[in-house]
């Protein structure tokens, strides 16, 4: 009697663009998350990640546990979609220099997307600190050399 081998994780990520982006992407928001917390704590910078998104979902920061849960889960799944549009993205771009793309992509998608805030006028996003601003730019960075560095990882080198 023959058995089938499963491939293991790894190889089942590596052979699926989609699935590639979208763990790639989580990982680097959990790592940016992490990394967040950590200038929230040694920084004068005051808001996280997941409370700008928490203030788009709520129309106010999260103030209570299942509204900080649901901002965390949303802020982890936009990074995880954020990934899925940069492993498409190399489609067009190539992947030559991927850390540096990473960076960039990273830097200029989750920058963009909290200008809106200041652009649109959104209460609790229009105006922010300089500390804030500052860690929110390095923090996407990371976001995306994490990225580009997952994908490189898990990708099928074949």
């Amino acid at each position: 009697m023959k058995y089938k081998i499963k491939p293991n994780f790894k190889d089942r990520i590596s052979k699926d663009r989609f699935t590639l982006g979208l763990v790639s992407g989580l990982i680097a928001t959990i790592s940016m998350s992490l990394l967040n917390y950590i200038f929230i704590l040694i920084t004068p910078a005051k808001n996280l990640f997941s409370d700008f998104v928490g203030i788009m979902l709520f129309g106010s920061k999260p103030n209570s546990l299942d509204q900080i849960i649901i901002a965390l889960v949303a802020h982890v799944f936009l990074g995880g979609i954020l990934g899925i549009v940069f492993a498409y993205l190399l489609l067009l771009i190539t992947e030559k220099n991927l850390i540096i793309k990473g960076i960039t992509f990273g830097t200029l998608a989750f920058l963009f997307m909290f200008s809106l805030g200041v652009i649109f006028k959104i209460t609790g996003l229009e105006h922010s600190l300089t500390p804030t601003v500052l860690t929110k730019g390095i923090g996407s960075a990371f976001y995306g050399f994490v990225l580009a560095y997952s994908m490189l990882l898990l990708r099928d080198n074949n």
